[in-house]
């Protein structure tokens, strides 16, 4: 069946990292109440349904009833996440209290990291990069083998059976399962240790385990409404052989630091007539962000795309240049050539980012297709004590391309290999600055 995948692949997620989620009886869940916020939100969202062909009153006639009869907390969660599934849709998503700061036991996430990265290619999920003098590195772990398994997650079976699935719910499953996977070896406390089951470069087996060590580039960020979230940012420039420098920047989720630290790297790197948005592994974050570190790459405020409100009123997303930063300093955009690099794990903004630069012409896309979930969203309490986040708006690029479901395809497709990736290389990356050096 293919609900078992992704149901429980969206609740391992939504829990990663959560000590005791989902895991206290209580039997004061407030089914009935909570069904009626459910279904009130997802019948005033932004989402429709239209595309997903979707028959309301046979959703609610098949969920209603266990929904209201549970039990307890876990089976509460275990209907509404069934319910969620059958929407077939992104941005439907059940959060445990436990997750929340406010309920007194999430902790924030630790700022340490195994040095690992990893990536999907083709039908399996191999090691992308490991950080030198990490302890991913110490452990003998080389970038281009295999995973598969991370800690309690069946990385080898779930793809195997994401095999079965139609082309959205793959797409999907397989991005909540990189994500998953991704966040579980980075930004966790530094004393935890990480088992690992992988295959070497020669097939040979190896399980392994490995601890995290702290990491200078990460820091806390809350977004409304979620459990706090490790954010990563990272630049260098790269000087190209006689063709000038390109700024790479990477981060893992949009946050207004972002913004901040982008427009300071932009300034301090003057000469760099090039520059790289690495959104591999990134998994969305706000908007308003989205919008400031846009105008970073335009001259004038641009439409970025529409997106469509539960009342059927439309906003237009905007790029928003500023010309002075809040300390008064001048903000130095960038007019030259910009590279966008995603993959399968590119989520949310970072499906709504490049699609959107992409389609005025501003940005080359470079990697694999974005993940395909791209509808803006919101959270909001639930009488049972957890969150729910459901989208807000439907969205649609420039060019009225819906992204949501299809995600973004670059410009030029191109996958890492384990053999590229064993010789330390990144092709996705090399394209990108080969690109950037040429002429026009």
């Amino acid at each position: 069946m293919k609900r078992p995948v992704l149901a429980l692949l969206a609740i391992a997620l939504s829990t990663s990292g959560v000590a005791g989620a989902d895991t206290a009886p209580r039997v004061d869940a407030k089914p009935r109440e909570t069904f009626a916020v459910v279904w009130d939100r997802l019948q005033n969202s932004g989402f429709k349904g239209e595309h997903e062909g979707l028959d309301w009153a046979a959703l609610k006639a098949e969920h209603q009833p266990e929904i209201e009869a549970a039990a307890d907390i876990r089976q509460l969660r275990k209907e509404i996440n069934e319910l969620l599934e059958d929407l077939k849709a992104s941005h439907f998503s059940l959060i445990p209290s436990e997750a929340m700061p406010e309920s007194g036991k999430a902790q924030a996430p630790g700022l340490a990291d195994t040095g690992l990265r990893f990536a999907l290619v083709g039908k399996q999920m191999l090691v992308e990069r490991v950080l030198p003098g990490s302890t991913a590195e110490k452990a003998g772990i080389r970038a281009g083998w295999s995973v598969d398994a991370v800690d309690g997650t069946d990385v080898a079976g779930a793809l195997k059976a994401m095999v079965e699935l139609d082309a959205n719910a793959r797409r999907q499953g397989e991005a909540i399962l990189l994500s998953r996977a991704n966040k579980q070896v980075m930004g966790i406390a530094a004393d935890s240790r990480v088992a690992l089951r992988l295959r070497d470069g020669a097939g040979k087996p190896r399980t392994l385990e490995v601890g995290a060590t702290a990491d200078p580039t990460l820091q806390s960020i809350a977004l409304p409404g979620l459990p706090p979230m490790p954010l990563r940012i990272s630049h260098r420039r790269i000087d190209r052989a006689g063709t000038g420098c390109t700024l790479h920047f990477e981060f893992n989720q949009w946050a207004m630091p972002v913004y901040e630290k982008l427009s300071d790297a932009l300034r301090d790197n003057p000469a760099c007539d090039g520059v790289v948005l690495d959104l591999r592994g990134n998994s969305g974050g706000l908007i308003p962000s989205l919008t400031a570190v846009s105008g970073l790459f335009f001259e004038k405020p641009t439409s970025l795309g529409t997106m469509t409100l539960g009342d059927g009123q439309t906003l237009q997303l905007m790029a928003l240049p500023r010309q002075v930063s809040d300390d008064g300093r001048e903000i130095r955009r960038h007019t030259g050539k910009l590279a966008i690099l995603t993959d399968r794990s590119s989520i949310s903004c970072s499906d709504i980012f490049p699609a959107s630069l992409q389609a005025v012409g501003r940005a080359r896309i470079f990697g694999s297709t974005s993940a395909g979930m791209a509808l803006p969203a919101a959270a909001v309490p639930l009488p049972s004590g957890d969150r729910l986040m459901y989208p807000t708006a439907d969205f649609v690029d420039p060019l009225k391309r819906r992204i949501e479901g299809v995600g973004v395809i670059p410009d030029q497709p191109i996958s890492p290999s384990a053999a590229s990736l064993a010789k330390g290389g990144d092709p996705v990356l090399d394209a990108a600055i080969d690109w950037l050096g040429t002429a026009g």
